[in-house]
This record gives C-alpha cells, sequence and structure tokens, in this order.
C-alpha cells in the first residue's frame, strides 16, 4: 500500500516493514533469552521481558513457553492493573494465523506498556524444538 491522496495516513512498505521488525521477536531471539540467557540482540535481557501467553487456560495447561504467564485474551482488559510497565510484554499465541496475540499487544499498546509480538508464536517455537512448560 501506498501513500495516495485518497488514502493520506497509509505507510509506505519502508515504514510497514520498520515497524512491523520493531514490535516482533524471533523465537531464536526469544529462546536466547529464556533458556539460553544470552541477551537479545535489541539489548533485552530475560528479567526486562515479561512472556504473556493468550490462549485459553486449557491450552496454556497442554504446554507453554518457559516463564510464560496465561492471561486469555478476553481476561487481559480485567488484567491490565497486575502486569509491570517497566518490563516488555511479549505476547503469543498458536500459531502465525492466530489473532489473539496481535489483538493482545494492541490492548496492551493503547495502554502504554512495551509490547512485542512473538512471531510465528507456539507452533513455531514447536516446530524448532524449542522447550515447553507444562
Amino acid at each position: 500500500m501506498t501513500q495516495t491522496l485518497d488514502n493520506p495516513l497509509a505507510l509506505s512498505a519502508v515504514e510497514y516493514f520498520k515497524a512491523k521488525l520493531s514490535y516482533e521477536m524471533t523465537p531464536w531471539t526469544l529462546k536466547g533469552m529464556l533458556v539460553d540467557h544470552t541477551p537479545a540482540s535489541c539489548g533485552l535481557k530475560a528479567s526486562e521481558v515479561l512472556v504473556l501467553d493468550v490462549r485459553s487456560a486449557d491450552a496454556y495447561a497442554e504446554g507453554h513457553l518457559p516463564t510464560a504467564l496465561n492471561i486469555p485474551l478476553a481476561d487481559l482488559p480485567g488484567k491490565l492493573a497486575t502486569l509491570p510497565k517497566d518490563k516488555t510484554i511479549v505476547t503469543y499465541c498458536g500459531n502465525l494465523t492466530c489473532a489473539l496475540a496481535p489483538k493482545a499487544a494492541l490492548v496492551l499498546a493503547e495502554k502504554g506498556f512495551n509490547v512485542m509480538e512473538l512471531f510465528g508464536g507456539l507452533q513455531t517455537w514447536q516446530e524448532k524444538g524449542f522447550p515447553l512448560e507444562k
């Protein structure tokens, strides 16, 4: 999409992809922080991140990322006061086509939280053979 007279607020492709990459975290980066205890290329350390699983409690119980907190998307607005404003919250859900994580990230960003989304969600994490907790 390009900027036009009909759509003056549209982002250019360059602006869109720069913004997109700024708010996505790859499974490799997150695994490095959570499992291997190495700082991310963006400078974040595991202690500066809260991993937020926004799937159902049942899905979370079947397996989730290490250290992940579970707050289903429908419950998120009522739990905002329990979340830290001094950490980057990395949201995730089931897979790349699941819209729960980006919706949660939007809710959080609108309330002033620092947010990122895990690219590919739990499915990509598992495909890479990364560890889960139960």
